[in-house]
């Protein structure tokens, strides 16, 4: 009997498009790098991949997600804006310690894993794909083989995202962090300033819509 394997790989191929696009997610992973190292962002990853993927497997095991109604998603904006500002805040006033580790430059405030996961939670675009994109999937995956194929499908879109994630870290962590303490300064703050700019746009876009 032949596998279907078609679901499983248009979930990778979702998932990597997913990772590939610039949002609060992604934003978030390349700060925690810039601003902790390799280890740092990849504790955030972890936070939000976990999250992620727990949602995917509660719709594959048949929990349909519905569409955010306009109050739902003004307070995920809100929520979500706000968290965005506090973050950027905190990443621009961080200070840079050339003879500190990773791990002793963040001791306090919300643990990276934490900020991975919220910043999952409080995105209005993840709700929005799950109740789409990712329902899709899930309902064709269903129909060609079951249950398996549906939970199959939700690992490999996650594995995608991972992939597109880890990437992001890698870039920071590795990358952009070795440039230089300078460089590195100048490129964390401005990553900060645009997170604060893309929360206060969501603050704005719930308040005034």
């Amino acid at each position: 009997m032949s596998i279907d394997i078609s679901p499983a790989v248009t979930g990778l191929g979702l998932g990597i498009a997913l990772a590939g696009a610039p949002g609060p997610v992604q934003a978030i992973l390349l700060a925690e790098a810039l601003r902790g190292g390799t280890g740092r962002g990849l504790r955030a990853l972890l936070g939000a991949n976990l999250t992620f993927g727990v949602l995917l497997l509660v719709l594959a095991f048949g929990y349909s997600f519905a569409v955010p109604n306009q109050a739902v998603l003004r307070v995920l904006q809100i929520v979500g804006g706000l968290l965005l500002v506090v973050i950027g805040i905190d990443g621009f006033r961080a200070r840079d310690d050339p003879t500190a580790t990773p791990d002793t430059a963040t001791r306090a405030g919300l643990p990276p894993a934490a900020r991975g996961a919220l910043a999952v939670v409080l995105n209005p675009g993840a709700w929005l794909f799950l109740a789409t994109a990712a329902s899709s999937l899930v309902a064709a995956a269903t129909q060609v083989g079951g249950r398996p194929a549906a939970v199959t499908a939700a690992l490999a879109l996650l594995a995608g995202v991972a992939a597109g994630d880890t990437s992001v870290v890698l870039a920071g962590g590795l990358g952009l962090r070795r440039a230089g303490l300078g460089v590195a300064r100048w490129l964390r703050r401005a990553l900060a300033l645009a997170l604060v700019g893309l929360g206060a746009w969501l603050l704005l876009s719930a308040l005034l819509g």
